[in-house]
């Protein structure tokens, strides 16, 4: 069994996550969705002592005293208490009429404490606070997607490669097969360089058909028209990274370059200029693909691609298994860090509705 140090985990901290998800709450308490907060720590007149939470189920008031730590009798006495102050709070009117039923959550408890708690009237819950932060955590992913989004490779190594495509869609072209056909490409690389471009805002898709959004458009009228059709020019870049910086979470391969510029960012605080063979397994991590790219060669695969779209972007640099942080990618990845910390706000804030 492990002790209070050993969890290290607050019940003021298990007390936040099970009030911004009273769904939950309300299955550990076993009672119906209906659930409802009342307040909490709330100041008792008789005294210094707070009751944790106060609930409302139907007609009924719900007395939470939380605590992460097993059950003793002392818990039991003192929401005992708790329980008879709300009632004479009841009495003289100062709190809503309702029968005040009331729960005890400890991390262990043994047969005799349940059965004690219920002569008394209490009904003892037994959970793990672990079990609480993951679903609150679970719940806020919900809501806040970016959470769990994973860069996903496509097989496209440069954004140069997708130039041809966008070439022929800002002439009217909008179909994949034509447009295969017209730069003697196969059609699914074709599909692969427009479902990058796509990942990046440029295309939108109805119906099978392919056309260029305002960004796209104004992306493909700046490429070159001649051979070096495939190589981006300052204008293409700046695009691209406006994109990148106003909207890091828009799709997977953007989040893939957020991911290899702040895992270059958090390597370089150990060391600098980075090792490659560090980034890839830094990179494996932060992008949440650890699982996924267990296999020596996915792992390079997916390394190389999005170092490569963050060096077009001149965001990185390398040089023989070294890579470095451009000035801009040091301007970049602060920015960056500030879009991901408004959008875990917000998220936190509409969780907490």
């Amino acid at each position: 069994m492990l002790t209070k140090r050993e969890k290290n985990i607050s019940e003021s901290q298990v007390e936040d996550a099970l009030v911004a998800n009273l769904i939950f709450l309300a299955k550990l308490l076993k009672l119906p969705v209906d659930l409802k907060l009342i307040t909490r720590q709330l100041r008792l007149k008789s005294g210094d002592e707070r009751i944790d939470i106060l609930l409302s189920s139907g007609k009924d008031l719900c007395l939470v005293e939380l605590k992460v730590v097993g059950f003793s009798e002392e818990w039991l006495k003192q929401i005992l208490s708790y329980r008879d102050e709300l009632i004479r709070l009841q009495s003289t009117g100062e709190l809503v009429a309702g029968e005040v039923i009331c729960y005890l959550m400890v991390t262990d408890a043994g047969s005799k404490d349940f059965e004690l708690a219920k002569q008394n009237g209490v009904v003892l819950i037994a959970y793990e606070p672990i079990g609480v932060l993951k679903d609150y955590y679970n719940n806020l992913s919900a809501v806040a997607p970016f959470l769990k989004i994973k860069p996903n490779d496509y097989g496209v190594f440069s954004f140069g490669l997708i130039n041809r495509a966008l070439s022929y869609l800002i002439t009217g072209e909008t179909k994949q097969e034509e447009i295969a056909t017209k730069t003697g490409l196969s059609k699914q690389s074709v599909h692969n360089h427009l479902k990058v471009a796509k990942e990046f805002g440029l295309v939108r898709e109805r119906n099978k058909n392919y056309f260029l959004t305002d960004i796209g458009d104004q992306y493909a009228q700046n490429i070159n028209r001649d051979t070096l059709i495939d190589q981006l020019n300052d204008d293409q870049i700046g695009v691209l990274k406006q994109f990148v910086a106003n909207d890091p979470f828009y799709s997977s391969t953007v989040f893939g370059i957020y991911s290899i510029v702040e895992s270059a960012f958090l390597l370089s605080r150990n060391s600098y200029p980075l090792e490659l063979v560090d980034l890839r397994e830094m990179f494996k991590k932060v992008s949440g693909k650890v699982n996924e790219w267990q296999a020596e060669k996915s792992l390079s695969t997916a390394t190389y691609t999005f170092l490569n779209f963050a060096i077009e972007l001149e965001l990185l640099g390398k040089v023989g298994q070294q890579v470095v942080i451009t000035p801009a990618g040091f301007r970049f990845i602060l920015m960056l860090q500030l879009h991901k910390s408004i959008e875990m706000i917000e998220s936190l804030s509409n969780n907490n509705k």
